[in-house]
C-alpha cells in the first residue's frame, strides 16, 4: 500500500514536470535536444521557424508509462502543402509528390530527404523481419527508380520496337494462337532486330568490375567525408570542453560566461560556414540568418564577407581560444584540436573538388547503356517461347532497373555532402556548448531529474 502511494505521487509530481514543458516541446525547440531547449530558455523558435516531427510524449513512473500521441502525415504543420524533409522519419519511403518545378531533376530535389539520422526505433525497423516484402513492395516508387524513368523506358522502347518490327517480317500471332501472315513479307530476315547473346555474355564480367569498382570509389568517398564531419564535431566538442575545464579559477563569472559564450559561437560557426560551401548558393540566406541571430553583428558581418568563409570561421576560433585565460601549455593543447578542423576543411574540399575521374565514370557509363540498349535485341530469340516474344520488355526492363541503379547509386554517393545531415550534426555542436556551459538539472525528491520526466519518441 505504502509503495502504491509513493508511486501515485511520483506520478503527480512528473505529470506536472511534463504538462510544464510540453508546451515548451510543440513549439519547436531552438536545439536538437529537448532538454536543452528547456536549458537554454527564452524564445525557443528557430531562425527559420519550428520544425514539427511525428512525437511522443511519455512519462516514466514507477507505476508505469502513461503518453500522448500527436498524429503524424509527414507535412509541416504550419504548411500543409510543402513536404518537410525533417518531418520524415529515417527509415520512411521517399515521399512521392517531391517539388521538381523549373530544371531540376527528381534525383536532384530528392537529395534532401536522404540525410538519414537514425535513431533507435529506426534500427529496429531496419533490422525488421518483414524488410524484405517491404523492400521488394516499394522497388517501383523508390527514389532510385524515379530517378531513372528516362534511361529504363529507353530500354522498355527499344524491345517493344523489336517486337513489333520482328512481328511485322516474321508474322505474328493473335490471342488464339493463330499465327498470321507477316506485313512485311519482302523483308530479308537479315534485317531482323536481333542479336547474339554471346557477346554479351562476354562482356558481362567486364562491365560487373567496372560498375564495383565505380560504387565502391563512391561509397568511399561517403564513408571518407562522414569520418571527417565526425572529426569535425568531435574537436569542436573538446575545444569547448577544454574551454569550461580549463580557465583559470580567479575570473569572474560574467567574464568567464562571456569568453566561454565567444568560443561556443566561434566552435559552431566554423562547422555551419563548412557546411553552407558544401551545400551551395541555395543555403546562403539560411547561413545569414543563422549567423546574424547566433553571433554578434561584427563577426556575422565578418564571416559573411570572407572569401572563405570557413577559414574565416577557423581563425576567429583561435582568437577565441588565445583570449582565454588559460595556461600556455594547456593553449596548445587545445591549439592541437583546431589544427585537426583544418586537416578536415582540406579532407571536405578535396573530396567537394574532385570527382571520380571523368574518363572512368563516362566509360562506364557508355559501356553500360550500349549493353542494356542492346540488349532486347539479344534477348528476342531466347524469349521465342512467350507470345510474340513480348516478354523481352518487361524483363529487360527489369535488368535495366538493377544495372542502372548500380550505376545511379554511383552518382548519388559521388558527392556526398548534399546526402549528409549537414545541418543536424552542426546543431549537436551548439547543443553540446549548452550541455557543458549550462550547470546540471535539480533532482526531484523522488530521484527522477526533471530532464529524465520527459522522453521524446520519433515514430
Amino acid at each position: 500500500m505504502r509503495n502504491r502511494r509513493v508511486a501515485s505521487a511520483n506520478a503527480r509530481a512528473l505529470g506536472m514536470v511534463v504538462a510544464r514543458a510540453y508546451p515548451v516541446l510543440r513549439a519547436g525547440p531552438a536545439v536538437s535536444s529537448p532538454r536543452l531547449a528547456r536549458r537554454a530558455g527564452g524564445s525557443t523558435a528557430t531562425a527559420s521557424g519550428p520544425t514539427f516531427r511525428e512525437r511522443r510524449v511519455a512519462v516514466r513512473t514507477r507505476a508505469g508509462l502513461k503518453g500522448r500521441f500527436e498524429v503524424f502525415d509527414g507535412r509541416s504543420r504550419d504548411d500543409d502543402a510543402v513536404l518537410d524533409a525533417d518531418a520524415l522519419p529515417a527509415t520512411c519511403a521517399l515521399p512521392l509528390n517531391i517539388d521538381t518545378s523549373g530544371d531540376v531533376p527528381y534525383s536532384e530535389a530528392s537529395r534532401r530527404y536522404r540525410r538519414t539520422v537514425f535513431t533507435n526505433e529506426d534500427w529496429l525497423q531496419h533490422r525488421s523481419s518483414t524488410r524484405l516484402f517491404g523492400n521488394l513492395s516499394g522497388t517501383f516508387t523508390s527514389g532510385v527508380v524515379r530517378s531513372l524513368v528516362t534511361e529504363v523506358a529507353a530500354v522498355a522502347t527499344i524491345g517493344a520496337l523489336a517486337c513489333a518490327w520482328n512481328g511485322a517480317i516474321e508474322g505474328f500471332e493473335d490471342f488464339g494462337d493463330v499465327l498470321h501472315a507477316p506485313l512485311l513479307p519482302n523483308v530479308h530476315d537479315v534485317f531482323l532486330a536481333r542479336l547474339p547473346a554471346l557477346p554479351f555474355t562476354l562482356a558481362s564480367p567486364a562491365l560487373g568490375l567496372l560498375l564495383v569498382f565505380r560504387t565502391n570509389a563512391s561509397y568511399a568517398r561517403w564513408v571518407e567525408s562522414r569520418v571527417a564531419w565526425g572529426r569535425i564535431v568531435s574537436h569542436c566538442r573538446n575545444v569547448m570542453r577544454q574551454s569550461a575545464l580549463w580557465m583559470n579559477a580567479d575570473v569572474e563569472v560574467k567574464d568567464k560566461q562571456k569568453a566561454l559564450h565567444r568560443v561556443r559561437c566561434a566552435a559552431w560557426a566554423f562547422p555551419r560556414c563548412l557546411a553552407s560551401r558544401l551545400s551551395g548558393p541555395e543555403d546562403e540566406r539560411a547561413l545569414c540568418v543563422a549567423l546574424e541571430t547566433r553571433l554578434d553583428s561584427v563577426a556575422a558581418s565578418r564571416l559573411l564577407r570572407a572569401p572563405n568563409r570557413p577559414l574565416q570561421a577557423l581563425a576567429d576560433l583561435s582568437a577565441a581560444m588565445n583570449a582565454l585565460p588559460i595556461d600556455e601549455k594547456r593553449r596548445v593543447e587545445m591549439d592541437k584540436s583546431v589544427i585537426l578542423l583544418g586537416d578536415a576543411l582540406e579532407t571536405c574540399e578535396r573530396i567537394f573538388t574532385s570527382p571520380v575521374p571523368l574518363v572512368y565514370t563516362r566509360h562506364t557509363a557508355r559501356f553500360l547503356s550500349c549493353w542494356l540498349l542492346l540488349l532486347p535485341l539479344a534477348l528476342w530469340e531466347p524469349f521465342g517461347t512467350s507470345w510474340n516474344h513480348v516478354a523481352v520488355v518487361p524483363a529487360t526492363t527489369l535488368v535495366a532497373i538493377f544495372f542502372f541503379g548500380i550505376e545511379e547509386l554511383a552518382v548519388q554517393l559521388e558527392e556526398p555532402f548534399s546526402i549528409l545531415p549537414l545541418s543536424k550534426l552542426c546543431d549537436s555542436v551548439w547543443d553540446a556548448g549548452v550541455e557543458l556551459f549550462q550547470d546540471p538539472e535539480p533532482v526531484m525528491a523522488s530521484g527522477i531529474s526533471r530532464g529524465d520526466a520527459v522522453e521524446i519518441y520519433a515514430e
